[in-house]
């Protein structure tokens, strides 16, 4: 199958194809099927057909990047090229996210592309996987774009109180000042977005809560996004605690790390086990991050392989 793709004459090559064809060496390297030459603004393409067909989604797409001004990154493509054809038009809305005024996120990979979806179109998602994949933002980021939206009129983010080698009890000050310090991850996440005066304002207000897990018992919460993070140091029956506490029009998001349990106990820890046990309820889905899609410097991944499981 031969194809001719004609590039309008008004558009810059270098902001298609990127600095040096880097975009149009990729687009060849990862079609090897597929012969690619481009001679003027015309692209010749033949080959298979159906990746032919998947070429021509991604250069429409690439176009109408460039006609919004957006520069094409090899994420991009990577992004592209990596999910199924008919999601190929989703990039435009998916890879640069407007979550509040100027603030927007942009997916980095197929994983992040999916968890996104996934959060949007269930009512209870599991996200797992390695510390630096983006579980933590990306939940937050979904749940400050639907109360943007205005499809929910609470955010509310949680995690078990046990921390990494050391116990509350030694930090100082009150039980309030213990927990801070403890939830202030979650904290910086919502500040990226609302700023910090906004945030306060919508503490006060109680549209936005950040509790230690132990304070969701006996509440029902309706109209509401709830974000457990951390999830590897709840036990079973804490999950199950925070599982009931979702109300009507509400989601859920639990995130963690199966190999990060801070427990003195690692049996105690029930994200493992309640993930495969609900896994097959319908509104409920898993997404499950590899190393391969962490998004921090490199050399993260490649100290995660160096140093087995706990």
């Amino acid at each position: 199958m031969s194809i001719e793709k004609i590039i309008p004459v008004d558009k810059e090559l270098v902001n298609i194809f990127g600095v040096n064809d880097q975009n149009l060496k990729y687009l060849k390297d990862k079609f090897k099927k597929i012969k690619i030459n481009v001679k003027g603004n015309v692209v010749y393409i033949s080959g298979d057909n159906s990746q032919t067909t998947d070429i021509m989604k991604i250069l429409d797409e690439m176009l109408s990047m460039a006609d919004r001004g957006e520069i094409i990154e090899l994420e991009d493509l990577k992004l592209m090229s990596n999910i199924e054809s008919k999601d190929i038009n989703k990039i435009s809305s998916s890879n640069n996210i407007s979550i509040i005024g100027s603030k927007a996120i942009k997916v980095k990979n197929v994983t992040q592309f999916k968890y996104i979806e996934t959060i949007e179109n269930s009512t209870i998602t599991f996200g797992i996987g390695p510390a630096g994949t983006g579980k933590t933002f990306l939940a937050v980021a979904s749940a400050v774009k639907m109360y943007t939206d205005e499809k929910i009129k609470k955010i509310v983010l949680t995690r078990p109180a046990v921390e990494a080698g050391e116990r509350l009890g030694y930090l100082p000050g009150d039980l309030s000042q213990k927990i801070d310090p403890y939830l202030v991850p979650l904290f910086d996440s919502l500040e990226y977005f609302f700023g910090n005066e906004t945030l306060q304002y919508l503490i006060e207000k109680r549209n936005i809560e950040i509790v230690p897990l132990a304070y969701m018992r006996g509440r029902t919460l309706n109209n509401a996004c709830i974000i457990l993070d951390e999830a590897q140091n709840a036990t079973v029956s804490q999950i199950k605690m925070f599982l009931t506490r979702l109300g009507e029009d509400s989601k859920m998001i639990i995130t963690g790390d199966e190999t990060q349990i801070d427990l003195h106990n690692r049996d105690f820890s029930g994200l493992k086990k309640t993930r495969k046990s609900l896994s097959n309820i319908e509104e409920i889905s898993v997404v499950e991050f590899k190393n391969s899609d962490i998004v921090r410097n490199k050399i993260v991944s490649k100290i995660l392989e160096v140093f087995p499981d706990k």
